[in-house]
This record gives structure tokens, C-alpha cells and sequence, in this order.
């Protein structure tokens, strides 16, 4: 009997969470499907085990990205393919192609950055909605708040909301109750959106009161060289520090005392649960999908990222009352863990897959 195989397309593959992620897929089904992944653009780094998996990895032309990745898909049609994102005009590529109930797996909020893009995108989804007519696509969100998003702006579907599993163990090998704040962190891309700078800034206006007070930065990203020099220009730039990626998050947060996540878009938000996982209280923006993650426990967001003052006045509270934030973030942790367990994400797609 031949092995079934898989298809996991993504836009590019690179060190962040979508793309790492696929590592628990390919450590838990190598041995029942013959597995594949496929980076519609150039490949940045080696990130598979080439022994459990085949890898292939597109141009940087747009056309080619499309005519090759068409061409794919046709001559692997029989194959169940699992897209990361990617937008509307590579599932309709892969409809096309005669790839039977691909799955479209939404990770993500942002749909257009204006009206442009807005506008033929929508024609796209609109032409996704007919083919889907068609031939089914199913559609999974990694949150009920993506859900949400795509079924109002996108295309009015309802996703089967299946939340992005975590390998727990590493991190509650790490937890802890915390008891002095002493390091404060973040962990992420540092990208537009993801409001690094004002973490620094919340820092600073503690940081004098605080003299062995430390910022811990961990992530890469554009906006690398503007925060490094932000942090220059700092009177307490001895105290923050750049790590660049780091391997061993797990370490990372069990170094801490409190982590400040203040992105002004999430549709899941896995450092806010890894970091939980290890007992660490998080303070965070105002993003719906964080109520989903904390339980609707309020005393660890800070608010909307536009309003600074309402965030600084937050924060030097939450700072004032640390022993009882960490005494929440203990409980929170325990929820978190069998919320989001790897095994039960698995479980969940091991289905899917089976009824494909």
C-alpha cells in the first residue's frame, strides 16, 4: 500500500514560530506519511530534518514563485497539502491545480496593508469562495480571534479552531514562582507591530528607581539596528541587552522575572504562552486573543500600545504589586499547560489528516 504523503507549504523557510512549528508535525507523522515542505521562496536557513522530510524551495520573481509552485501542486495533486497562510492567490493556485480539500491553516490578522491591496485581494477571496464551492477547502484558525477576523473581513466561513500546541515540557521543567523583580524581557521578532521600543522606554522610566534593574531582549529582526541604537542613546544602555535568536527559550524565560509583550497584532501568540508555561508574568497589550490565553485574568494587560500613558500607568502598577502578579502567573501557567499541549494539538490534526 502506498504511504500517503503530505505537503506543508510555506511563504519561506525561516527561524520563527509558523515555521518551527512544523517540526512537531514532522517528529510525530514521519512514520506515517511520506512528508514534504515546500518554501515558496528562497529557503533562509536548513530548519528540517532531511531524513524525515523532502524540502523544496521556490524563486524570488513572483512569477515564478506561482508558475513553479503550480506546477508543484500538479504533479503532486494526490497529496493532502497543509498551507501555512499565504493568501488567496496561492490557494487558488493550488485549488486549480487539482489538489483535492487543501487545508488552509490561519495564522495570522493582517490581511492588506491598504486600500490597494484591500481591494483585489477581497476579488481574490471572492473567486476562493466560488472555487470552495466547488471543491472544499477546510479551514483551521489558531484562535477563536483569528477565526473571528477572517470570517468578517475575509470570507464568511467558520473555521475549526484548533489553538497552536506547544511541547510543554522543556518550559514547565523551568517554572517557578517568581519573588524580586530584578530582569525584565522580551522575546519575539523585532519587527514592525511588535512594539519593542516602547518595552525599552517602559524600562527606562523604572530602570532609575531600579539601579540592578536589567532588560533582556531576545529576537531578531529589521528593526534590529533602530532598537540598537535607541538603546545607544539610553542612559541605562548598560543595562539592556541584545541576544539576538536564541536557541534555548525555555533558559531564556526561566532567566527572567517579568516579560513585556506589547505587539499590536497577534492571532495566537505562542511567546505568551511559552513564557507562561515557566510561571512568568507577562504583561501584554490589549489583543483579544490574549484574553483567550489568559482566561479573561485582566490584571496582566496593560492596554492598547497607541495610549501610552494608560500602558505606563499599567505597568508601574502591576510593577508595585509583583509578588501578587506572580502568584497569578503561577495559576495561569497550570491552565496554560493543558490548554495548549502539543499532544492534544496533534490529536486534533491525526483526525483531520485520517478523514482527508
Amino acid at each position: 500500500m502506498k504511504t500517503p504523503s503530505i505537503y506543508y507549504i510555506m511563504w519561506r523557510f525561516t527561524k520563527g514560530g509558523v515555521e518551527l512549528s512544523i517540526n512537531h508535525y514532522i517528529n510525530h507523522f514521519w512514520r506515517q506519511y511520506d512528508l514534504n515542505a515546500y518554501s515558496l521562496r528562497t529557503a533562509d536557513q536548513k530548519i528540517y530534518d532531511d531524513q524525515k522530510i523532502k524540502t523544496t524551495a521556490g524563486k524570488e520573481n513572483n512569477w515564478k514563485v506561482y508558475f513553479d509552485y503550480f506546477a508543484y501542486c500538479r504533479k503532486n495533486k494526490e497529496g493532502l497539502f497543509h498551507l501555512l497562510n499565504g493568501g488567496p492567490i496561492i490557494l487558488i493556485l493550488t485549488i486549480l491545480a487539482g489538489v483535492k480539500n487543501p487545508i488552509y491553516h490561519i495564522r495570522g490578522t493582517i490581511y492588506w496593508d491598504n486600500n490597494f491591496q484591500e481591494m483585489y485581494l477581497k476579488a481574490a477571496w471572492l473567486l476562493v469562495r466560488l472555487l470552495h464551492s466547488f471543491r472544499k477547502v477546510v479551514f483551521i484558525a489558531n484562535s477563536q480571534h483569528s477565526a473571528d477576523i477572517f470570517r468578517k473581513k475575509v470570507l464568511a466561513v467558520n473555521p475549526l479552531v484548533i489553538y497552536n500546541g506547544i511541547a510543554v515540557a522543556p518550559f514547565i521543567a523551568k517554572r517557578y514562582q517568581r519573588t524580586v523583580l530584578h530582569r525584565i524581557g522580551y522575546a519575539g521578532r523585532l519587527h514592525d507591530g511588535k512594539n519593542v521600543e516602547l518595552v525599552i522606554q517602559l524600562f527606562e522610566t523604572i530602570a532609575g528607581e531600579y539601579p540592578d534593574m536589567e532588560l533582556h531582549l531576545a529576537g531578531d529582526g529589521p528593526l534590529h539596528q533602530s532598537l540598537r541604537n535607541q538603546i545607544d542613546k539610553s542612559r541605562y544602555a548598560d543595562r539592556i541587552f541584545m541576544h539576538g535568536f536564541v536557541d534555548d527559550m525555555p533558559s531564556f524565560y526561566a532567566s527572567l522575572d517579568l516579560l513585556l509583550f506589547l505587539s499590536a497584532y497577534e492571532s495566537f501568540g505562542n511567546v505568551l504562552a511559552e513564557a507562561l508555561l515557566t510561571g512568568l508574568p507577562t504583561l501584554t497589550s490589549d489583543i483579544p486573543v490574549f484574553n483567550e490565553i489568559y482566561g479573561g485574568e485582566n490584571d496582566f494587560t496593560l492596554g492598547n500600545p497607541s495610549y501610552y500613558e494608560t500602558l505606563h500607568k499599567r505597568f508601574i502598577e502591576a510593577v508595585a504589586t509583583f509578588p501578587q502578579l506572580a502568584d497569578k502567573a503561577m495559576r495561569v501557567s497550570y491552565q496554560v499547560e493543558k490548554k495548549f499541549n502539543i499532544d492534544q494539538h496533534l490529536a486534533q490534526f491525526e483526525k483531520i489528516y485520517a478523514n482527508h
